[in-house]
Parts: C-alpha cells; sequence; structure tokens
C-alpha cells in the first residue's frame, strides 16, 4: 500500500518488566530518540500477552502493536516468550487470512541493556506500518447503557415473543437441562420468573443467562412450547445494552475477529484451502458457504492435528465428484451466529446483509453449508428478519443424501468404513434445525455394521457444552468427558460429527489431563464430511489416528 499523505500510526508496545521495559526505560534516560507515536504498555512477561488484547488493541484505533521481551532462553518466566512467539505466528496467520496484514505484527527479544537496539526496533516498525498505511476499521465504541425502565420495557415485549408468560413452573425444562444436571443451583425456569416478575437492575451481573448453553434441551421438553432459547438470546441483547458483557473463551478473541469483519471491508485470504486440482467458480447454481473454518486452525493451532480447513477441501470434492462445481467466495464473512447469540445484533445485521447480498450477486439457486451454525443462522435467523429467499439453503448432509438419492454418488462409491464409529448429534444441526435422519442414512451407505446408535441419540443428544464462545465453564468440561465416555462406552473407536466447534470441544477436553481413566475417552473425533471424503477415495487418511496422546 502507497503511503498515505500526513498518516502517523498509533502503535502499541508490549513491554515485559524485565527486559522490554528497562531498554525502553534506559533510551529515554539516554536522549535515545524514537518516534512518538508508540505508547508503552509494561507487562510482567511477554507471553502474558493474550491475542484478544492484541485485536482488542486494533479494534481501539492501534495501527500496529509490537511485543518486546527477553532474548530467547532467557526469559524470567522460562519460557514465556517463546510462547508469545508462537502465539504471535499464529495470529499472524489469522492476520493474513482476515486481510488486516500480518507486517502489522512483531515481536523483539532484548536484553535489558540495549537501549539502542530497542530504539532501532520501534523506529523500523513505525516506517513499515506507515507505509502499509491506515487501516480502514471504525474505533469501536461501547455504546452509552440503556435505563433500567427502557430494560424494563424491552423484556416485558421479550417475554410476550417468546411465550414465556406460558411458563408454568413444572420444572420439566430442569429435568433435561445438562447445565442443571452438574449446577443444583441453574434452572431455566427460574431466569424466566426473575424477568416475569420484573427483576432486571443486576441484568447486567445475572450469569445464569451466560450459563446457558441454547442447546434447547428445554424447548424439546416444555409441554407449553415456551422458546427458552429465544428468550435467552433476547436477555443477553438486553444485558449487553445494560452494560454487560460474556466471560468468553479465548478472551474474546473470535468474536474480535466477528466484529472486524462486520466493520471493514478488508482484502482477505480465505481461499488458502483450495487446491490447483479442484474445480470452484464466482458464479453458478450451487454457493458453498464457507463459515469460519479458515480462521479457527490458526486461532487453535496448539490443537495440533485439528485441520478443519480439510472440511471445505472434503465438500468441494465431493461436490466435483457429482459433476458440481461450486461456487467459494473470497469475499464471504462470518455468518454472525456468535454475535448474534452474545447480544451484538448491529454487528451480526452488518453481517447478514453482506452475506445475502454476495450470493444473491454470485447467482446461486441453492446454498450448501457443512457448518451447522452458519446453516441454523441462514435458515431461521436471517430469514427471520429478512424474509424468505429466492434461494435454498441446504445442509450438506441433506445435499449429500440427495446425491445419492439421484444416483450422482452411489452407495456402492463410498468403501465400507474400516472403523467402528458412531454420530453426534450437534444442538444447532439436531434440536435446531430438526435435521437427524440424513446423517444416519449417510451412515448406513458406508458403514455396513459398523455404524453404532449412542443411547442418548437425535433429540435426546447431550449438547458439546459451549455456546457461541460464551460459557466455557467446569460444568462444560463435565458434558464434555461424559459424552465422549457415552461414545466409548457404545464400543465406537470414532464419533463423527458436522459441528467444527464440537470438534475443537471435545479435542480440548482431553488434550490434558482427564478426570477419568484415559481409555474411558478413547475416541477418535473426526469430521463426518471428511469422513465420507475419505471413503470416497478424496482425501487421504491421516498418518495417525486423531485422538490425543497425553498421559492421564
Amino acid at each position: 500500500m502507497a503511503e498515505d499523505e500526513g498518516f502517523e500510526p498509533e502503535i502499541i508496545a508490549f513491554t515485559c518488566t524485565w527486559c522490554g521495559y528497562p531498554s525502553a526505560n534506559l533510551a529515554g534516560v539516554n536522549k535515545i530518540e524514537y518516534p512518538p507515536n508508540v505508547k508503552i504498555i509494561r507487562v510482567m512477561c511477554s507471553g502474558g500477552v493474550e491475542p484478544s488484547v492484541i485485536l482488542d488493541a486494533f479494534e481501539r484505533g492501534a495501527h500496529g502493536v509490537i511485543i518486546i521481551g527477553c532474548l530467547i532462553d532467557n526469559c524470567h518466566y522460562v519460557s514465556g516468550n517463546k510462547k508469545a512467539e508462537e502465539r504471535i505466528e499464529a495470529l499472524k496467520e489469522l492476520f493474513d487470512v482476515m486481510g488486516l496484514d500480518s507486517r502489522r505484527l512483531r515481536t523483539e527479544w532484548i536484553n535489558a541493556s540495549e537501549r539502542t537496539r530497542f530504539a532501532e526496533a520501534v523506529r523500523e516498525f513505525v516506517e513499515e506500518v506507515r507505509a502499509l498505511g491506515p487501516l480502514p476499521l471504525k474505533t469501536r465504541k461501547v455504546p452509552e447503557p440503556t435505563t433500567k425502565e427502557e430494560t424494563q420495557a424491552e423484556v416485558k415485549l421479550l417475554i410476550e415473543d417468546t411465550g414465556a408468560f406460558d411458563c408454568v413452573e413444572c420444572g420439566k425444562c430442569t429435568t433435561v437441562c445438562p447445565i442443571a444436571t452438574y449446577d443444583p443451583d441453574f434452572a431455566p425456569r427460574t431466569i424466566v420468573l426473575r424477568a416475569m416478575e420484573g427483576i432486571v437492575g443486576d441484568i447486567a451481573s445475572d450469569r445464569d443467562i451466560w450459563t446457558c448453553i441454547a442447546c434447547e434441551q428445554c424447548n424439546a421438553m416444555c409441554p407449553y412450547k415456551v422458546d427458552y432459547s429465544g428468550f435467552i438470546r433476547g436477555m443477553r441483547e438486553e444485558a449487553v445494552k445494560y452494560g454487560a458483557a460474556p466471560l468468553c473463551s479465548q478472551g474474546g478473541l473470535i468474536h474480535s475477529v466477528q466484529r472486524i469483519m462486520a466493520g471493514a471491508d478488508l482484502k482477505q485470504d480465505r481461499l488458502r484451502w483450495v487446491k490447483d486440482d479442484m474445480k470452484v467458480a464466482e458464479k453458478g447454481d450451487v454457493f458453498y458457504f464457507v463459515g469460519c473454518l479458515p480462521h479457527y486452525d490458526a486461532i487453535f493451532k496448539e490443537q495440533k492435528d485439528l485441520r478443519l480447513q480439510e472440511i471445505c477441501e472434503s465438500a468441494v470434492r465431493i461436490m466435483n465428484k457429482a459433476g458440481i462445481v461450486p461456487v467459494v467466495s473470497n469475499d464471504e464473512k462470518c455468518c454472525g451466529h456468535d454475535l448474534n447469540w452474545t447480544g451484538n445484533e448491529q454487528d451480526f445485521e452488518k453481517l447478514m446483509e453482506h452475506n445475502v447480498d454476495l450470493i444473491k450477486r454470485s447467482g446461486a439457486k441453492k446454498v450448501v453449508f457443512t457448518c451447522p451454525e452458519c446453516y441454523r443462522t441462514m435458515n431461521s435467523d436471517y430469514q427471520d428478519l429478512m424474509g424468505d429467499f429466492d434461494f435454498q439453503l441446504v445442509h450438506v448432509s441433506d445435499f449429500v443424501k440427495e446425491l445419492m438419492d439421484s444416483g450422482a454418488i452411489k452407495a456402492d462409491d463410498f468403501a465400507r468404513a474400516p472403523y467402528k464409529f458412531t454420530y453426534h448429534d450437534s444442538c444447532r444441526l439436531g434440536r435446531h434445525s430438526g435435521i437427524y435422519d440424513s446423517p444416519r442414512g449417510l451412515a448406513e451407505a458406508f458403514s455396513g455394521d459398523n455404524y453404532i446408535e449412542m443411547e442418548r441419540a437425535k433429540d435426546q443428544a447431550v449438547c458439546c457444552g459451549v455456546s457461541a464462545w460464551s460459557n466455557c465453564t467446569s460444568q462444560s468440561k463435565r458434558m464434555q468427558i461424559d459424552r465422549l465416555q457415552e461414545a466409548r462406552k457404545s464400543g465406537a473407536d470414532r464419533m463423527l460429527m458436522f459441528c467444527p466447534k464440537c470438534q475443537i470441544h471435545y479435542r480440548c477436553a482431553v488434550q490434558d489431563e482427564v478426570p477419568v481413566d484415559r481409555s474411558e475417552v478413547d475416541v477418535g473425533i473426526e469430521d463426518f464430511t471428511v469422513a465420507m471424503a475419505r471413503l470416497l477415495a478424496l482425501m487421504e487418511e491421516p498418518k495417525k489416528e486423531k485422538v490425543a496422546e497425553a498421559e492421564n
């Protein structure tokens, strides 16, 4: 990018207290000049600078961030700077996918006495960021909170819209609530009761509305058809307006990424997963909506065998085998699911309008989704706000089943699965969208006798325990371990699923120590679309089973 006339970048420098900050201090004492663009923030260790904090700096107007700490292998906290370096390398990958440009991030490892080197490093970085020019990001502003009276009025309307007035406190929702199973103080109906009594003064500090995982077990059980999940989503929106914020996983990093996408038209690089032998198009009848998969491999890089972009590749290869050349777009943005479920309606709607316009301009008659959350968001939330679309929305399980029914892909094309497997119904695909049969029909096509149903399946399936990255708690971990035990107890070698977040959460649950004998959760975790592509000989099997190898 050409240098903008008069542009002076705002730079944030995180300096460790042992080397980075002393070198900055010595530069000042010795009157060694460096650009005044730099705002120095002193931290105990460079390893303590979370990626979410760095994204927050950019949202608040920074044009570049530099982390300055001790020399590698000389960290006062043993390996803090190595951890920082790994994080920044992963974050650089994410920045390039998003279009933020990884050159806006830098690390420098110096000794406390190297005042000249500090000044030179800062000067070089400022010059490089100045040459890159400003970012087309609007500084995020926290809106003024609503009043108690305004909140009470909105909550009253929410109670009416979701049928919460019909709640008779029968307690059936609590009997099936997975959170209540582990937390006796939690009950869906008590949240409704407090709202109906007009108790909204503590809505900003009420953790129950964030503890709910919106799995819709309560919706399925309620005899009066109260829309508890819709009520919770609305309460979160009002809580945010009142000044609340969820305690998000990764410190809210993923929400920052989505807000940035909503607030700027960056030149993304999200199609790196497309190989030379794959056929894709810019316009056509079938649009493949990828979602946030290109981001996750960078965000969760510590999960070494994750490789979620294999899902995108598998989906396109399956379509290509059926003679379909799908549209994939570098301009696609996140569907906004997580913002919608954490109370950020404004940015959610920006993403919605962008994606719908993008699909319309592609000329697509059908949109295919591998992610259950993307499918649910467009099929339910988008159409609730925008009306019915003139293009069809299809989850990949239904889509591949249609291809088999039409003969475009034959059952005989699949190799028989050489392992026993079970299937995990994710909440958004199952209870939220009612898709249960197609995955099982596909499983039967390539299973032989190797498909095993878990005890709790379909609308009784247990959630992975986390919703919109807003509530990863000890209860969530217990639910994840419980589900993995159930899968292993069934006799399955692998548990297949469509939801990438479910896969992330289950892998996370077993990557370190587990509270049970490791053999009880020793089950492979694999994406269903990838499994199909492998059985169609379109993708290779991994060299080793994707099972955590840490010792108990």
